[in-house]
């Protein structure tokens, strides 16, 4: 069944609410739909309408009210449960949002934005996520909206496996972390980003790939116990010269392998990829959290 706005009085005041919504004044579009409701309190549409102003406006509590009026008054009506989804998002009500967003689509089927309603609520499944975009994308390639949100999803499927520092940051701490990010980065390298659009998609990949490049990449990194190799360094020079001064070999060689097993030590530890230099940096808890190498 589909629901009209009903009249009040000489002017449709629902239809004057729609059109302040349609032009982003939220205020007046809420001012709008009470005046449409108070004249037709079993006007559905005006429920919605006023739903979605307070929504905008950050009005939660009105918002979830006024939804639930629309649903009660409509519940045939796959758009309503598709606002009642957004409220509870907006209130990070997971489950039931995703209740609200499965009604919409059992409601209609064939609109893809009630199932990507439900892949919005999977927040701590994000695989489940990112396989409902998939579908969507593939069924819509040409909806920048759709390809936006799976893009975002499979970032965040990236950092959420790094390791999880005190400030809340994430960084590489594990070669699985690294190969991780990588395959997602592939990933992500197939879909078409290009567009003004996807801006700030981009720039949330860009970011992790210069995350993930720094933590492949393999240099040196300075020490705090510079005193003690140089002293080491000095001791093996030392006997090196005592050895050839005194014809004596056998201290000769033991010098030199002194100071080859200085310079191997130096090396081994302060010349590797980032993500081993960081792994040496954090505390054990922080090395504990995010994807593990086998091994560990």
């Amino acid at each position: 069944m589909e629901l009209q706005p009903a009249l009040g009085g000489s002017r449709d005041w629902a239809a004057i609410a729609e059109g302040y919504l349609d032009s982003g004044d939220d205020v007046q579009a809420h001012m709008a739909a009470k005046e449409a409701t108070n004249r037709q309190p079993d006007n559905a549409v005006a429920w919605h309408i006023r739903a979605r102003a307070s929504l905008r406006l950050d009005k939660r509590a009105d918002a979830l009210f006024e939804v639930n009026e629309a649903v009660r008054l409509g519940p045939h009506v796959a758009e309503f449960y598709a606002t009642l989804g957004d409220v509870r998002c907006a209130e990070t009500d997971w489950r039931r949002a995703r209740e609200a967003y499965s009604r919409a689509k059992a409601l209609d089927p064939a609109n893809p934005f009630y199932a990507v309603g439900i892949a919005n609520t999977y927040v701590d499944d994000l695989d489940t996520a990112i396989s409902i975009y998939e579908d969507a994308v593939r069924e819509n390639p040409s909806n920048l909206y759709f390809r936006e949100g799976l893009a975002v999803a499979v970032a965040e499927s990236i950092t959420e496996q790094w390791s999880e520092l005190a400030d809340g940051g994430r960084a590489i701490t594990s070669a699985a972390q690294l190969e991780h990010a990588r395959r997602g980065l592939a990933r992500l390298d197939s879909l078409d980003l290009s567009g003004p659009e996807f801006d700030e998609a981009r720039e949330q990949v860009d970011e992790i790939r210069r995350l993930a490049d720094r933590a492949t990449r393999v240099q040196w990194y300075g020490s705090d116990h510079m005193g003690a190799y140089l002293l080491g360094t000095g001791v093996a020079i030392t006997l090196f010269l005592i050895g050839i001064a005194a014809g004596n070999g056998g201290l000769g060689f033991l010098a030199v392998l002194l100071g080859a097993g200085i310079v191997v030590l130096y090396v081994r530890r302060h010349r590797m990829a980032g993500w081993q230099w960081m792994r040496r940096q954090v505390s054990e808890s922080v090395r504990r959290t995010g994807l593990q190498d086998r091994s560990s």
